[in-house]
């Protein structure tokens, strides 16, 4: 049971910073300011998810 939460962690950190990899470099390429509001989003989704799963 801890190896596979340990896996879905990684997994999980790996997908949120690859994400955030191509949202950056297509910010940087295109200057298109919606890549930006769409990193906000994606960061401000999992901060309340996190805190919604604690209480």
């Amino acid at each position: 049971m801890t190896i596979n939460k340990n896996v879905e962690k990684v997994l999980w950190m790996f997908s949120v910073m690859f994400i955030t990899y191509l949202l950056v470099g297509s910010f940087i390429v295109s200057r298109n300011i919606l890549d930006i509001v769409y990193l906000v989003i994606l960061y401000t989704t999992i901060i309340i998810i996190k805190f919604a799963n604690r209480s």
